[in-house]
């Protein structure tokens, strides 16, 4: 565990514990986690539920429970599930946010016990129970036990990664990643505490705000999912974080080699790569070497059926379904054991062809599977702007056959995927992951919605809203095959959706008044809709705006008749 005296000596320092919306030093931030501890003792609390937004005041409330001996608990997510979970297992929910519908006792940040000088300063001496939920990204989430001490033993040991630059020169700590997870509870928050380091309240989840941020705090660390990191690119100005940024740790997943290349060539020369998992915490690290370095008091084994890992943080072995390769200095990732498959006999890696794909232009992320009804492998491809383009101009199967053609060069005939699906951007979890859900559902599901964005509702008799077209939409087949447009007997389709939904119409209109088509409806456009229904004359208005293109607009008419039989 961390040493008492550290402890002693923040308990007096002006220097900073948190930065973001709002700046707290050590001594202010020390005196708020003793009051709320000695709230949850009064108050005969044994167990709590964390959920926050806010880093820093995650931090302080998890300090506060190991300070007050409080089993705590870190629900993924707020859904119902977790929810109905939270109420049956702790005494009382800590957060930043309030839900309506939580039968549980909440003590929101904002009504937290004012500070006072301390009586002593709190010293954070017992080993508190800690339960995390896995991702559950291949099915029902898995809820682990970690304790106070473990989480420690892995700060101490991943500090000694760091650049010595980083604690001489206060970095403030940047993630990407949430706090309620492990990655984001071992970087974000323990490394911080450990290293003295202060916190960045708020996730940074797009480049461009990483980017910024990065600039205004001057001399940061980052901690990202490979996702945000593959999505800097060099159309992005980079240049304005070259001094900022003292080293960029990312897990999640593995980060592609000319992602890594870009980074150190313009950001930051520290890239240190994290493997691990829920379960065992963190286990090795890659800086400048090819392979897989294994954390001091680590302990790891290939086996038959994975990795066998054991530690300091993970004393009992766990077994991680992860194919390894070893070499003399270190291992290599194969990926998980599932995604080495077999197909006519031949061993095919699905990580290997993802790597391969996302070398090209068009491909943002990939995910390959084999198809869940056939024999056959099926890619869910997230095009880049330059694909989306190519998407445009040439068309479904023309964009599919160049990929292939790009593929066929290193890859054998029976490993090119006979099933594609595209979007604009795979909806993965902050942990990296895709559910099996999603999965499944892009696979074999036909695509015949919008992608709704947002929904306003201005007034009783007015509506906005704007959705983008879906890439894969199933209408663009057939005689719309080359160039993709959406047909405007569809258009009217989504547009008659909208009123049922709204209850503004029950059954189809009288008639559509001054219909007009004025411009495509194109992949990937994002549309703007406003709706202005006139209650007396029966009729609602319409108008479809992408960019400055006006694209449809007109009037329906509202049969009273049928409405009032309906």
């Amino acid at each position: 565990m961390f040493a008492d005296q550290l402890w002693i000596e923040r308990a007096t320092s002006e220097a900073s514990f948190a930065t973001g919306s709002a700046d707290l030093s050590w001594q202010n931030a020390l005196q708020q986690i003793q009051a709320l501890a000695r709230e949850l003792r009064e108050q005969q609390v044994h167990s709590v539920a964390l959920y926050f937004d806010d880093a820093a005041s995650f931090a302080m409330a998890l300090l506060a429970s190991i300070e007050a001996n409080v089993t705590v608990y870190l629900p993924g997510n707020v859904a119902q599930t977790n929810r109905r979970w939270l109420e049956q297992t702790v005494d009382l929910y800590l957060s930043d946010q309030k839900i309506d519908d939580l039968m549980l006792p909440v003590m929101l940040d904002a009504a937290w016990p004012k500070p006072s000088p301390f009586d002593r300063p709190p010293l954070f001496q017992h080993n508190v129970d800690i339960f995390l939920q896995t991702s559950g990204s291949t099915g029902e989430p898995k809820i682990i036990r970690k304790d106070w001490q473990a989480l420690c033993h892995e700060a101490s040991t991943v500090a000694q990664l760091m650049p010595v630059a980083v604690k001489s020169n206060q970095s403030v700590v940047l993630g990407s990643v949430s706090t309620q997870h492990m990655y984001g509870l071992s970087f974000r928050v323990m490394l911080s505490l450990y290293l003295g380091l202060p916190i960045y309240r708020q996730r940074v989840q797009f480049p461009e705000l990483l980017l910024l941020v990065s600039q205004s705090q001057k001399d940061v660390i980052w901690v990202s999912s490979p996702t945000l990191l593959h999505a800097l690119q060099p159309a992005h100005d980079v240049a304005m974080v070259r001094s900022c940024v003292k080293a960029i740790i990312s897990s999640g997943g593995l980060l592609q080699k000319e992602c890594r290349t870009f980074l150190q060539r313009h950001i930051c020369e520290d890239v240190i790569e994290i493997y691990g998992s829920t379960e065992t915490a963190a286990i090795a690290y890659r800086m400048d070497e090819a392979h897989w370095q294994g954390l001091p008091s680590v302990v790891y084994q290939k086996v038959a059926n994975g990795l066998e890992v054991q530690s300091l943080w993970c004393p009992q072995p766990q077994l991680l379904a992860d194919a390894v390769e070893e070499h003399q200095h270190g291992f290599e990732l194969l990926g998980r054991m599932d995604r080495i498959i077999k197909l006519a006999d031949k061993r095919i890696s699905l990580v290997e062809i993802e790597n391969q794909l996302l070398k090209h232009a068009w491909i943002a992320d990939v995910h390959l599977v084999q198809q869940p009804q056939g024999s056959h492998l099926a890619a869910w491809v997230a095009l880049t702007s330059a694909g989306i383009q190519q998407w445009r101009q040439q068309g479904r199967k023309q964009v599919i056959q160049l990929l292939k053609n790009y593929l066929a060069v290193d890859t054998e005939k029976i490993a090119l995927p006979r099933q594609w699906r595209f979007t604009t951007h795979l909806p993965r979890n902050a942990q990296h992951k895709l559910s099996q859900k999603d999965i499944l559902h892009a696979l074999l599901q036909p695509i015949t919605e919008p992608i709704v964005l947002a929904e306003t509702q201005v007034s009783i008799d007015e509506y906005h809203l704007s959705f983008q077209v879906p890439l894969d939409l199933i209408y663009f087949n057939g005689h719309f095959d080359q160039f993709h447009l959406v047909p405007g007997v569809i258009q009217l389709k989504w547009i008659m959706q909208f009123l049922q939904q709204w209850q503004w119409i029950e059954h189809q209109p009288k008639q559509i008044e001054n219909l007009k088509f004025q411009h495509f409806l194109r992949p990937a456009d994002v549309v703007t809709m406003q709706f202005k229904r006139d209650a007396i004359r029966q009729k609602i208005t319409f108008l479809c705006i992408s960019g400055e293109q006006k694209i449809a607009s007109g009037r329906v008419v509202i049969d009273e008749q049928k409405e009032q039989q309906g």
